[in-house]
């Protein structure tokens, strides 16, 4: 079976994950890619460009597991449970998951938006991280919750006509425990008081392994973020030389577009380009680890 459903255990919940297992005549690597979904929405509307990049993965000789967060998809439990700590929990758990069923030594780590940043924060937990891909990470994720806030002042103004609440009395309700709606999905007051102290310029970052982020613009004529950049060189720049930073054109699959997005192939072509790179056969992949 090349694309494999299963539940497996975590804690005292279940996690539904698809593994995609290499094809057969790809050139196959000791390695394997966890994908970390983004935060409510954005999940949602970049699910089949992650579906897309999974397969595109599998053919180049890649073990990937996709997989919902607890209380997100099809995994147990309920979203508003579900906290900053349970999430790193899972990403750890995929972790082992993929080196036992996909039958891969190493494991690196690929997120998108708010995954991104889990990502960096689980390569700094656990030392078996190979790689990680950053797209368009979440740096400051207090100002990120604020997007997200306007959000349901939108949907305050669709249904009453004005605003009941506003952000600053949202926030408050989340510091003093309640939950808030964020297009349909309740954030508890208890990832809120987790997610909004996660700043990665400020996050104490050690890992030496290659990273490469990677800012998405639809606007050809691309100006660099100047907090991707920044993060890039104080955390990441002189870490690695198989390190990057780069733009590729691409539209916000993470958001709700007009157009139905299945591929992004700017972005799919800059990673894997790059981690085939880094990471080469899996004969080239072994010489490499041995430099760690």
């Amino acid at each position: 079976m090349l694309e494999e459903p299963f539940f497996f255990d975590n804690n005292n919940y279940y996690l539904f994950g698809i593994l995609h297992h290499p094809l057969p005549g790809s050139k196959r690597k000791d390695l394997g890619v966890v994908l970390c979904a983004p935060f409510a929405e954005e999940k949602l509307w970049s699910h089949r460009v992650y579906v897309s990049f999974a397969r595109e993965l599998a053919k180049e000789g890649y073990g990937v597991l996709r997989f919902d967060y607890m209380g997100h998809g099809d995994s147990s439990g309920n979203f508003e449970d579900s906290t900053i700590q349970t999430r790193l929990s899972d990403i750890t758990r995929s972790i082992e998951i993929i080196k036992k069923k996909g039958e891969v030594r190493r494991v690196g780590l690929l997120g998108l938006r708010l995954g991104a940043t889990l990502a960096v924060m689980v390569a700094e937990r656990i030392s078996n991280i190979d790689f990680l891909v950053l797209w368009e990470p979440v740096v400051e994720v207090e100002a990120y919750l604020q997007q997200c806030l306007r959000s349901n002042l939108a949907t305050q103004m669709a249904i009453y006509k004005k605003i009941v609440r506003n952000r600053k009395e949202m926030t408050e309700d989340l510091l003093e425990g309640k939950p808030v709606n964020i297009e349909g999905y309740m954030m508890s007051g208890e990832f809120y008081k987790q997610a909004s102290k996660i700043d990665l310029i400020n996050y104490n970052i050690c890992f030496s392994s290659p990273v490469q982020i990677i800012q998405i613009s639809k606007n050809e004529k691309i100006r660099l973020n100047t907090t991707f950049r920044e993060l890039y060189e104080k955390k990441y720049g002189d870490a690695n030389d198989n390190n990057e930073f780069c733009a590729v054109v691409e539209e916000p699959f993470w958001s709700e577009i007009k157009t139905y997005y299945q591929n992004a192939p700017n972005l799919f072509n800059k990673t894997i380009t790059w981690l085939n790179g880094v990471i080469g056969t899996e004969s080239d992949w072994y010489a490499f680890s041995l430099q760690d």
